[in-house]
């Protein structure tokens, strides 16, 4: 099975380039326009965090249900494998309609 590349987790990913330049931007404003854009980045930024996390989970949950998918395509083919031969003892080795009924 193969593993798509995660994401890092939130602390740890960088901001995006937008968001860097919008801070950047916003330290260059004058004070009573900075301590409200400021706020209103950091919002930005945890907003962003916020949805990198729940995309993490979602990622996991994805590889997850691709494993047991897995898991369970093995488990129907070799039940299916266990009942062809059943049905071969039971019936002999030749094609009978009502043995595969």
């Amino acid at each position: 099975m193969e593993h798509q590349v995660r994401i890092d987790a939130p602390e740890d990913h960088p901001l995006p380039i937008e968001i860097l330049e919008l801070q950047r931007l916003i330290d260059s404003c004058p004070a009573p326009h900075r301590a409200i854009l400021s706020a209103a980045s950091r919002n930005i930024v945890k907003c962003h965090r916020r949805r990198l996390h729940i995309l993490n989970l979602f990622q996991d949950a994805l590889s997850d249900l691709r494993h047991h998918i897995q898991h369970l395509t093995f488990d129907l083919e070799a039940t299916r494998r266990e009942r062809d031969a059943l049905r071969k003892l039971l019936y002999g080795e030749g094609d009978n309609d009502l043995a595969h009924g």
